[in-house]
């Protein structure tokens, strides 16, 4: 009697299933690396910016019964002279800062983009600047400026500028200055380094042609150089802005809003309106309106830049 053997056919894997599965153990373990930067996110940016928007539509003091406020504390600040004035001293600040700020960190990259000790030293001494506080900045510039002992008084006294007893943060214009200068110095290190990446990157015989061509060192800079590190260029800008509009330490340190409110920066009269006078409802309306600047602000420089990108390529 012949017994017939019948194979065991056994069922294989459907196509892509094993890849599935493994890129779904891939998303899983680096979910699982970012889970704690996910959770610091969670915890000290998304449930306070939730909490912000919902302190701005109520009223919310410091101690009491928090009462629904609808849209009234909006409207307080669309009709509160004393922020439109705080704003519009905000924006100022910003259209003097950021072109010299970007000015200098741009010819600062120009002179430490090479290689060597000498520039390397340079490159450090430019950027130590960054890793001081800006309160610690400001404390330094008060004694330094200080009216009679200040350094630079000293210095002015003995060129024959001045009698030595300049008040630089008493009178707004010469502190609106003083601050200017003191923010570029202590700021201009972060867009040193993006830039001088950039122009690192850049080819070396990019720059051998533009010689063939005959083109000097302003014309290389101006047809080469820029147009390469647009894309960092954009990046210092939008952090420039959205840093100097958010501006605090150094005015509430040196001038505190003075003279007669004549130097208080919007984020002074938020911090004002929060934790001094305890209106922590409007402060937070205040902190809406200047976030929604902001990004209004880096939206169309990030349109700008698109724009111009497509422009450099056709």
């Amino acid at each position: 009697m012949v017994v017939a053997h019948v194979p065991v056919t056994r069922a294989l894997p459907r196509p892509g299933v094993g890849r599935r599965r493994a890129a779904g153990r891939r998303a899983a373990l680096g979910l699982l690396l970012v889970s704690p930067a996910l959770l610091l996110s969670l915890v000290f940016f998304v449930v306070p910016l939730v909490l912000l928007v919902v302190m701005s539509f109520a009223d919310w003091p410091l101690l009491g019964q928090v009462r629904p406020a609808g849209l009234a504390n909006y409207a307080r600040a669309f009709g509160d002279d004393t922020f439109a004035r705080a704003l519009v001293f905000s924006v100022l600040f910003t259209v003097a800062l950021v072109p010299l700020s970007l000015l200098v960190s741009y010819a600062a990259a120009v002179m430490v983009r090479g290689e060597g000790r000498v520039v390397s030293f340079v490159r450090t001494a430019f950027f130590v600047p960054v890793v001081i506080g800006f309160t610690a900045a400001a404390y330094m510039a008060s004694v330094m400026l200080m009216p009679g002992t200040g350094v630079l008084n000293v210095l002015f006294r003995s060129l024959g500028l001045s009698d030595g007893q300049t008040a630089w943060f008493t009178d707004p214009t010469r502190a609106f200055w003083a601050i200017v200068v003191l923010t570029v110095w202590k700021g201009m290190g972060v867009a040193m380094i993006l830039l001088m990446a950039g122009m690192q990157a850049v080819p070396g015989e990019v720059y051998d042609a533009a010689k063939i061509d005959g083109a000097g060192w302003w014309r290389r800079e101006a047809s080469v150089t820029f147009p390469l590190i647009r894309r960092q260029f954009a990046l210092c800008l939008i952090l420039a802005v959205s840093g100097t509009l958010l501006v605090f330490d150094q005015f509430f340190v040196l001038t505190k809003g003075g003279p007669s409110g004549a130097t208080t920066t919007a984020v002074m009269y938020t911090y004002a309106q929060s934790f001094v006078r305890y209106n922590l409802g409007y402060g937070a309306a205040l902190s809406m309106i200047i976030t929604a600047i902001i990004l209004a602000l880096a939206v169309i420089q990030l349109r700008a830049l698109r724009a111009g990108g497509g422009e450099a390529q056709s």
